[in-house]
């Protein structure tokens, strides 16, 4: 593993692409410190349906995913979404905006905290504001449905 150092504080490393997945799902599912049945439900399906996790053994993922449970607990959240964002190469950005803007709206609603989530992701893949709201708004009504 790559680890870049910080000029003041512990030492944060890069994540690789399924890292950055896992940890963006993880960190819109904490957004709001309650994790929805739905964005459980939710989440266990985006993962077994993308092709690069169906790849892998079960164990394999639940692996990855204690490893990022683990960086959420010791690092700021904050910062690991960032982190996570950048490891996202920027043609993919769009994409994962949607799908964790489907994440959070798996329960038909959004609240305060997850709305910022989505703004901070927005800025952090630089994806326009118009964009992500027009994005947000397809999520919820898809999940209306």
């Amino acid at each position: 593993m790559v680890y870049k150092a910080r000029s003041a504080g512990p030492r944060r490393r890069r994540l690789e692409l399924d890292e950055a997945l896992i940890a963006l799902f993880i960190g819109a599912m904490n957004a709001n410190d309650h994790v929805a049945r739905e964005e459980l439900a939710r989440a266990h399906h985006l993962i077994w349906s993308t092709k690069r996790f169906r790849r892998k053994s079960g164990e394999t993922v639940g692996r990855l995913i204690d490893r990022m449970k683990r960086l959420l607990e010791e690092q700021e959240a904050t910062a690991v979404m960032e982190t996570a964002a950048r490891a996202i190469p920027a043609r993919l950005r769009p994409s994962a905006f949607a799908i964790v803007a489907d994440l959070l709206l798996a329960d038909g609603r959004i609240d305060a905290r997850e709305r910022k989530f989505l703004q901070r992701l927005a800025v952090n893949f630089n994806i326009r504001a118009r964009v992500a709201n027009h994005v947000i708004e397809a999520m919820l009504v898809k999940n209306h449905l």
